[in-house]
Order: structure tokens, then C-alpha cells, then sequence
């Protein structure tokens, strides 16, 4: 595919019109295609195992290794296709200092947490309405899992893969329009890429977050990192203490735990330092950390500036400009007609 060709109006400086739609609707197209892939191609390749290999069917080793192959081996190419047919542009690497990375390490905790209540609390209200308990699908692929696979392939290669796509790639394709459109829309589609509600408020908050830090400082490595921090302590540490924890929860667990307060005190001070302790300081540097990202938030809130590029979209009707058809059209042209639409399918709520 050729590149598309954009030049600003030499009265306003900016894209008309109908060049930003046409901007938007290739955006929106390629997350389109991304998402259909990366569905299809887990559908298949699911297929294929229950076919094949249905002893294989559950391994956490594989569960991981599928999601990995039909992303960012399957999906990811064509999303690609599409997606460079759009100029791109990069910001000069600018350096990050120590104080500014706690701080925005703490609004990242922050906004999963947020972001997290609010996952939880509309999948848990359409779960009531429909009858039918949701599962989390990461608890289901970390909780019981061994500790060694959940870090490679959620704090390592999970963090790099997709920093890589959706906010070096990503970013760079809507730079040109400007930080602001480059920071809400990568979130948006990395939300949605997740495919649940469980996950999609807070991986679009921190998503955010993780552009905002990539699109100010040039830098991919920083939300490397972030993201990494945030993947080991949801889930790798969170499971793990989760798991030493869940065999004393239960109904036998609490009737032996009691017993062995009275009966042997040393043993029942093991299990409390080595599992209910560690949980216990887990929570509260985790809320710690988060009461302190809103309040750095509310405090730095006026510091929060996006700088436009060099294709700024018109100023007028932001928001319809982005996401709604052209009037009296039948082409769709925006993100919300190519994107939502398939959200609609995949999204499990």
C-alpha cells in the first residue's frame, strides 16, 4: 500500500476536514484488522489444539506462547499493513528525572487501581443482570501458575512486545496530529485489545500514562519499565501471595489456623509472617503508593500540556472529527464506526 499524503491548509495551518477523517478512518481501519486477527487467530489456533492436542489444552505455558503468536505474529503484521500508510514522527529524546519517575509510578498505581474498581464493579452489575458469573481472565492465566512463567511472559516479554506495538508504533503514527490524540487514542486501542471489561479501564488509564511518558520524553524504555513495574506487582507478586494465602482461606485452612494458635504457636507464626504479613505489606504499599499518585495528579494537574503536530486536526468538532461518520455519506469515516462496532463483538461482558 502507498503512503496517504497530508498537507495542512495554508489559511489555518491545519488538516481539513475531510483529510483528518481520512486520517482517523485509516487509523481506525488498521484497529479494525488488528483486532479482528489477534480474535480470529485465537479462535483458530484454539481450534487447532482442541483438534491435535487436546492434552495441551489449559497449559499455562501455552496459554502465554498462543497470545504471544496470534498478537504479534498473526495480528500484529496486518494491523501493520494498514497502519504505515500514515506519516510518522518521533519526539527527541529527552531525559526523565528520578523524581518525576516515582511520581509517575505512583499515579500509574493510581489509575489501575481506579481503573480496576471500575472493571470490576460494571462486569460484576452485568454479571447480575445476566445471571452468569464473569471470570477474570488474567486471574485465570496467572492465579495457580508458577511464579518463573508468570515473570517471563508478564513482567518481561509481555511489557516489551507491547510497548513495542502500542506505543512506539502506535504513538508515532498519530504524533503527527498531535501528543493529545497520540496519548487518548493508543489507550483507547490498547484497551480494547484486552477484551474485557476486568481489564480494559485500567489498562486504557495506564496506557495513557505509559504514552504520555513515551510521546514526552522520546524515550520507549521508560514505559518499558513502567509497564514492567506494574505487570510484576498485578500479576506476578499479587497471585503468588494470592496462592500461599488461598489454602488458609478456606473453611479447613481457618479451623487449622486456629488450632495452631493454641496448639503450636511457632508453626501458626511461620504461616503468618511468611503469608498473611507479606499480602498485608503488599496492600498497603500498593494503596500507599496509589493515594499518593492522586495526589500528585490533582496536584500537577495544571503541568499536564499536549503540544500539537505537525497535522493538527481542525479545532472545531474534535470530537465527532474523530469518531462520527460524515454526514450525509455511507462511508465510514472515524475510529468509533471501525473500532466500537467490533468492540461490541469482542468485548465480554
Amino acid at each position: 500500500m502507498n503512503k496517504l499524503k497530508f498537507s495542512p491548509q495554508l489559511d489555518t495551518g491545519r488538516l481539513s476536514e475531510a483529510d483528518a477523517k481520512r486520517y482517523f478512518t485509516t487509523f481506525g481501519l488498521a484497529a479494525c484488522v488488528l483486532m479482528i486477527a489477534y480474535h480470529l487467530g485465537g479462535y483458530l489456533l484454539s481450534y487447532a489444539l482442541y483438534l491435535f492436542a487436546p492434552q495441551w489444552i489449559g497449559s499455562a505455558l501455552l496459554n502465554h506462547l498462543f497470545s504471544i503468536v496470534t498478537l504479534y505474529v498473526i495480528a500484529f503484521p496486518c494491523f501493520y499493513l494498514v497502519l504505515r500508510r500514515l506519516p510518522s514522527d518521533t519526539m527527541a529524546p529527552v531525559a526523565m528525572g528520578t523524581k518525576s519517575w516515582w511520581r509517575a509510578l505512583c499515579i500509574a498505581l493510581a489509575f489501575m487501581m481506579v481503573g480496576n474498581y471500575i472493571g470490576n464493579f460494571i462486569t460484576f452489575y452485568f454479571s447480575s443482570l445476566l445471571g452468569d458469573a464473569l471470570q477474570n481472565p488474567v486471574a485465570e492465566m496467572t492465579s495457580g501458575q508458577s511464579f518463573w512463567i508468570n515473570l517471563v511472559f508478564v513482567a518481561i516479554l509481555g511489557p516489551i512486545l507491547e510497548e513495542l506495538v502500542f506505543r512506539k508504533t502506535v504513538c508515532d503514527r498519530l504524533l503527527p496530529l498531535g501528543e493529545g490524540y497520540a496519548v487518548v487514542l493508543s489507550a483507547i486501542l490498547f484497551g480494547l485489545v484486552h477484551g474485557n471489561f476486568f481489564q480494559f479501564f485500567y489498562a486504557a488509564a495506564v496506557g495513557a500514562l505509559f504514552a504520555f511518558v513515551y510521546v514526552k520524553t522520546g524515550r520507549i524504555r521508560y514505559s518499558i519499565v513502567y509497564h514492567m513495574a506494574i505487570n510484576f506487582l498485578g500479576g506476578v507478586i499479587a497471585p503468588w501471595l494470592m496462592d500461599r494465602m488461598t489454602p488458609w482461606l478456606s473453611e479447613e485452612g481457618m479451623t487449622q489456623l486456629l488450632e495452631m494458635q493454641t496448639s503450636d504457636f511457632t508453626e501458626y507464626s511461620r504461616v503468618v509472617l511468611t503469608t498473611v504479613l507479606p499480602l498485608l505489606a503488599y496492600e498497603g504499599v500498593f494503596l500507599g503508593g496509589a493515594v499518593l499518585g492522586i495526589v500528585f495528579l490533582v496536584k500537577d494537574r495544571k503541568k499536564i500540556r499536549f503540544c500539537e503536530g505537525l497535522l493538527p486536526p481542525p479545532k472545531e468538532n474534535r470530537v465527532s472529527t474523530v469518531f462520527l461518520q460524515r454526514r450525509n455519506c455511507r462511508r465510514a469515516c472515524g475510529i468509533c464506526y471501525r473500532v466500537c462496532t467490533v468492540a461490541d463483538i469482542t468485548l465480554n461482558i
